[in-house]
């Protein structure tokens, strides 16, 4: 089988690929079409079973093509645009992996709720689609379930649009209300996309257990790596670590062995 992804540059084309078919880099093959540009994103095509050919990965590539891939990528990271710019801001201010929280002050949200599906279905009219807005409101977070039909361009690539909305959605709070966390979610969009990272994490951790060896994930977002994190969490045959920095900050999942 085979799978044709893109992205700011081959690093995260190959992240994005494998995130759609859930596998992990050592279970591909990857041929790069396009390495990417100022202007233009990378293009690979992730192969496997029996459609995998000869191991061409970019790990394999000259030492030179992975200067250059992260030099485009320093270039593009400059020319980001305002909604790629939230997308960041909001993972990092959503997650802190693994850091244990601070008891929280319980707030009042009830007019966050009537706020945030105020405009969320003002977003829907913009597009001219019709929408329901589920809430799921806790003593200190607000969950946003925006639903209905053609709603594609509000999730945007791999669900860069939705990023960009709940950073929007956490401006809507005043100072006065607190540390209230705001989730959205978009035709299920981020459900789906929690469960494939889910089932990656569980499949690679009894990969990890089998080989005895530690195995790193391809670079993820923080919201991504926590996902990761607290799947793996409860077990007693496997711990997990973030490592690297910016864009190559990744999840190294490694066994514990018992004497």
């Amino acid at each position: 089988m085979k799978l044709e992804a893109t992205g700011k540059n081959v690093d995260i084309a190959i992240q994005n690929g494998l995130l759609e078919c859930g596998l992990t880099r050592d279970e591909v093959e990857v041929k790069v079409i396009e390495e990417g540009g100022l202007f233009k994103k990378a293009k690979v095509v992730l192969l496997w079973g029996e459609d995998a050919e000869t191991k061409t990965e970019t790990a394999n590539q000259p030492q030179n093509n992975g200067e250059q891939a992260d030099k485009n990528a320093e270039e593009q990271l400059a020319q980001v645009n305002e909604s790629e710019q939230a997308s960041s801001n909001v993972e990092n201010a959503e997650q802190e992996e693994t850091k244990p929280e601070k008891p929280k002050r319980v707030v009042d949200t009830s007019r966050l709720v009537k706020r945030g599906q105020e405009f969320l279905l003002g977003l829907a009219q913009l597009i001219d689609q019709t929408a329901t807005v589920q809430v799921t409101a806790g003593e200190n977070e607000i969950s946003f379930a925006l639903k209905g039909e053609n709603l594609g361009k509000l999730i945007g690539y791999h669900g860069e649009n939705i990023q960009a909305l709940q950073y929007l959605l956490s401006g809507l709070k005043l100072r006065s209300e607190g540390p209230i966390r705001m989730y959205l979610d978009i035709d299920g969009y981020k459900l789906n996309r929690n469960q494939t990272i889910v089932d990656l994490a569980n499949r690679v951790a009894e990969q990890a257990i089998k080989i005895e060896r530690n195995i790193h994930l391809d670079p993820m977002s923080a919201y991504d790596r926590r996902i990761v994190h607290t799947t793996l969490q409860g077990r007693d045959d496997v711990t997990t670590e973030s490592t690297g920095e910016g864009e190559k900050r990744h999840v190294v999942i490694k066994p514990i062995f018992r004497k």
